[in-house]
């Protein structure tokens, strides 16, 4: 007895050692910097990206900057009389693979500056985020930034999530919420996670293992191919479709949260719907039916839409309810492969267009 109590002394002292010294490294060098840390927003600040590139819908060589705000776009100007706008979301709003002069944040500025020269706006897109991000984003970086409009292309990123359920007590505003044992314990690890290095590590490493088994599509050229059908009974089809409508009050409750932030700090939100390749009609450049198109054994190009205008339609009917602008940027955006590099990440000429799209659709309400 007296031998098994000194050998699990030992494991749980060397354990402990080997999570000191990790931790001291960590804090000297980190060679996986993450962006959020516990439930805290860490961005990259003056950082700049450049790779060579062999496909043809981006540009040779590929271009990436981050400001001193941790954005892509210019520097936030002195100039108090620039009408200011922030762009909110996750891979299709940071547009990592495309270049500074064509994504589309910056392809709407220079569109609205041919009319209103004094306009600013910054990308604060984050691959991966969630509306769950989205909300951090806003509490520990862009509200203290005093923007007059946020503009949120939220949805892709939230679907097939519950996880992101458990983050809804956490954020709920100004409510006090009971919590069962498995949610204080989660919470007490994201606490640990804003102060320990080695926690946060875990936490994002678990996050990043998660994503990747949800995930269809993984930032890859997605070719369409006219013979890749798939074709699913109604009942299939439903199932699915019933256990999305299940994660659609959580969304509606974080999207809510956002509005409310914005305006209880005097900023104007901006609601976007995601686009999707696929969903409904023939690609007009390889003439693929984007309804049975095949994304896997059980998921077709009409299912995957229809799951992604779950979220596209609360998004529009929250807005409606809570009187803020919506741009319905899924009707807007053809379903054209010229503007997509897989479902739903978009090509050069897809975020140009998409860049074009949104401030034609915010001329008339930023020129009030």
């Amino acid at each position: 007895m007296q031998k098994i109590w000194k050998s699990t002394l030992y494991v749980g002292y060397l354990l402990i050692s080997i999570a000191f010294a990790l931790e001291i490294l960590l804090r000297i060098y980190n060679p996986i910097p993450f962006r959020i840390k516990g439930d805290k927003i860490v961005l990259p600040i003056n950082q700049s990206y450049q790779f060579k590139n062999e496909y043809a819908c981006f540009d040779s060589v590929i271009v990436h900057k981050k400001n001193s705000l941790g954005f892509r776009g210019e520097e936030l100007p002195r100039d108090n009389s620039f009408l200011k706008i922030i762009t909110v979301g996750g891979s299709t709003t940071e547009c990592f693979f495309i270049s500074e002069d064509k994504a589309w944040p910056q392809v709407m500025q220079s569109e609205l500056r041919k009319k209103q020269p004094k306009i600013w706006v910054n990308n604060a897109g984050l691959n991966g985020h969630s509306s769950f991000g989205h909300l951090l984003l806003l509490k520990d970086v862009v509200l203290k930034y005093k923007p007059n409009y946020i503009y949120f292309l939220v949805g892709v990123n939230d679907m097939d999530r519950q996880d992101l359920n458990q983050f809804d007590n956490r954020m709920v505003l100004g409510k006090s919420v009971q919590m069962d044992h498995n949610s204080w314990f989660k919470n007490a690890f994201l606490t640990l996670s804003n102060h320990s290095e080695v926690a946060n590590l875990i936490y994002n490493l678990s996050k990043a293992l998660k994503a990747r088994n949800q995930k269809i599509f993984v930032d890859k050229i997605e070719k369409l191919n006219p013979r890749n059908t798939l074709f699913l009974a109604d009942t299939l089809r439903n199932e699915v479709l019933t256990k999305q409508k299940q994660l659609i009050p959580a969304y509606r409750n974080r999207i809510e949260q956002l509005v409310q932030l914005c305006k209880s700090n005097g900023v104007k939100p901006v609601l976007i719907t995601q686009p999707l390749l696929l969903g409904e009609g023939i690609d007009p450049v390889t003439g693929t039916d984007l309804a049975t198109y095949k994304i896997s054994n059980e998921m077709n190009g009409a299912l995957y839409w229809d799951k992604l205008e779950l979220y596209n339609a609360e998004l529009r009917r929250i807005a409606a309810e809570k009187g803020v602008e919506c741009i319905d940027l899924a009707r807007l955006l053809p379903k054209d492969s010229r503007y997509f590099y897989d479902p739903m990440h978009f090509t050069n000429e897809g975020s140009v267009r998409v860049g074009q799209i949104i401030a034609e659709s915010s001329s008339h309400f930023l020129n009030r």
